[in-house]
């Protein structure tokens, strides 16, 4: 291994011969992994890592397996290089799961502006990889760091049989001018931004109870990550059918009351907050920000659009910042979602029957639609492809 490289878990060389998906090794060495995350109090009261741990537990892990069964036989594709990045929690854990799964090898690159809190997670996922009995899965793992080195990048590049690049569209365009073995295949997040559709009519009908409930679950699609993820939603797209427009205000209100019992509010995220709104109030035109409502002092903006017409520009808030608009009706909303609009969260709405809408109408944006709480629940299809197929290969 380099001298610039460090390893944080795992083998320095790993052992990149394929193995089946779902190859039961590699399922108990997550389902280990899954428990020792729950147990652990460093990793349980975090909430990414929690989350991660709850995602990889047996249960989950083998309703997975039943929903990639194939019917002709399928193998990984040898080693797989990950890029994670700095400002997601646990997304690092998340890559590594479902390479393992798909039958890779892999090495994981962490960026070495990796957050601190995911150094429990990182402290368990080692702990685990070191019992003898996940000795086969250790030997085709390997998390490491370095600094930016696009020669080291460009080195792992060569020899990967998958290349996996989250990051923002930056990142992307520059690992993707690295060359791979003609062979192999690669998967890029770029950067994308997410939104949320509620019906008024549903909201005007909640109780104090149902609303608080409900925006505990904003909460976590939102604030638990700063508004980073690029499927925590920006922009409040609230549905015009029927039911009272004073719930809109009644909503912000509880989604304030939540982040004043649960969010580490500070300087940083202040100053932040309103620079991201004075920016947009100065620059975005089409469509402007017509007004904006502070809820529980700064600690919650809501700016207001005027008017959609268009595809939505990209939308990022951040520490509390939202966009809201009204929407006329659901068919109106398919030609607003641009390529890059990634996930929408449902209120009021079954998911499934608005997801046939933007299929029959042929939306370009959108790849996933969740309800309230489940936008940052990560799942093995992403960006609208399905990666254990990706990142593994047919043979037949």
């Amino acid at each position: 291994m380099r001298d610039n490289v460090t390893l944080l878990a795992g083998a320095e060389q790993v052992d990149a011969a394929p193995w089946l998906p779902f190859d039961p090794r590699a399922v108990d060495f997550l389902a280990e992994l899954s428990a020792e995350v729950l147990r652990g109090p460093d990793t349980r009261r975090q909430e990414a890592s929690a989350a991660f741990g709850f995602w990889c537990r047996r249960a989950r892990l083998e309703a997975l397996a039943a929903r990639h069964a194939s019917p002709l036989p399928r193998l990984g594709r040898g080693l797989a290089f990950h890029l994670a990045p700095a400002n997601v929690p646990a997304l690092f854990a998340y890559t590594l799961a479902i390479g393992l799964l798909a039958g890779n090898a892999n090495v994981v690159r962490l960026s070495s502006r990796r957050m601190e809190g995911e150094a429990p997670l990182l402290a368990a996922l080692r702990r685990v990889l070191e019992r003898p009995e996940h000795a086969a899965v250790r030997a085709r793992t390997s998390l490491i760091t370095y600094g930016r080195d696009d020669a080291v990048t460009a080195d792992y590049c060569a020899r990967c049989d998958a290349r996996i690049v989250w990051g923002g569209d930056a990142t992307v365009a520059a690992v993707r001018a690295m060359p791979m073995p003609p062979h192999a295949v690669e998967l890029c997040f770029p950067d994308r931004w997410s939104l949320a559709v509620f019906s008024q009519r549903a909201f005007s009908a909640l109780t104090p109870e149902e609303r608080g409930a409900l925006a505990h679950r904003f909460y976590n699609d939102t604030y638990q990550m700063d508004q980073n993820a690029c499927s925590s939603p920006q922009l409040v797209l609230w549905l015009e059918d029927g039911g009272d427009p004073a719930c809109r205000a009644r909503w912000w209100e509880a989604v304030a009351a939540e982040a004043a019992e649960r969010y580490p509010f500070g300087p940083f995220q202040a100053a932040r907050k309103l620079e991201r709104l004075c920016l947009c109030a100065m620059t975005m035109e089409q469509p402007s920000v017509a007004a904006v409502e502070r809820y529980q002092g700064n600690l919650l903006y809501v700016a207001r659009l005027a008017g959609l017409s268009g595809n939505l520009p990209s939308l990022a808030g951040g520490f509390g910042l939202f966009f809201e608009a009204a929407l006329p009706s659901l068919e109106a909303l398919a030609p607003l979602l641009p390529p890059k609009a990634q996930t929408l969260v449902c209120g009021g709405l079954e998911p499934s029957e608005t997801a046939a809408l933007l299929a029959r109408a042929g939306a370009r944006g959108v790849d996933r639609v969740v309800p309230l709480g489940q936008a940052l629940e990560m799942d093995t299809v992403w960006d609208g492809r399905d990666l254990i197929a990706a990142l593994s290969r047919i043979i037949g």
